[in-house]
């Protein structure tokens, strides 16, 4: 498989959420000795060869008379995991062949930054190579998330994520890599993607 082009993307933000991650942060700031966060690794159960098993290692800061930020990073955990495993599926597993199009993948992002993740579908994911690859090979997929809480529910999370894989065709087979810093806005029962840095291509 030819090298693909090293995609960068600068970071977009949707219309607000910037103030609401800055008004959280406040909440935490002042904090002393790092007492405010604390870090929970989780990894899923095994999960088929053709799906996207990430491993995801969590942080989280709270404001004063909250939960712990032990059990605020437990409790964020899962549900990051299950949104961060829909978006490199969508992104590469379920992208391969072209078939599936992009509304999945783009249904993921907050409404406001839609129209320039579609125009930079090269920096996030298979983009313009996916009709040419017949199967993406998942291989190590990490993630490190620090959650921001206000009061006891998670309100916004920055995330840096790392997948690296195999994207099978007609002419052979080759690496594919994702380099991702996700900015996240919770929904209540999810997240969406709010402004995002990200690049395929190089795996550095």
């Amino acid at each position: 498989m030819a090298a693909r082009r090293n995609s960068r993307l600068p970071l977009i933000w949707s219309a607000g959420a910037l103030a609401a991650v800055l008004l959280v942060a406040g909440c935490t700031s002042g904090r002393s000795g790092g007492g405010g966060q604390a870090a929970t690794p989780t990894s899923g159960a095994p999960a088929p060869a053709e799906q996207v098993q990430i491993r995801l290692v969590t942080t989280a800061k709270v404001p004063p008379g909250g939960l712990s930020a032990g059990r605020a990073a437990r409790r964020a955990a899962p549900g990051l995991e299950r949104f961060l495993d829909r978006y490199l599926d969508a992104a590469f597993v379920d992208a391969a062949g072209g078939e599936a199009g992009w509304d999945g993948l783009l249904g993921l992002f907050d409404a406001p930054v839609r129209a320039a993740a579609r125009k930079q579908l090269d920096a996030l994911s298979l983009g313009q190579a996916a009709p040419t690859v017949t199967a993406v090979r998942p291989g190590r997929a990490t993630a490190k998330a620090v959650v921001l809480y206000s009061s006891k529910r998670p309100e916004a999370a920055t995330v840096r994520v790392s997948f690296d894989g195999t994207a099978d065709t007609a002419q052979g087979s080759g690496p594919v890599h994702l380099r991702s810093v996700l900015q996240l806005l919770a929904t209540g029962d999810s997240w969406r993607i709010a402004a995002f840095d990200s690049r395929t291509g190089s795996s550095k």
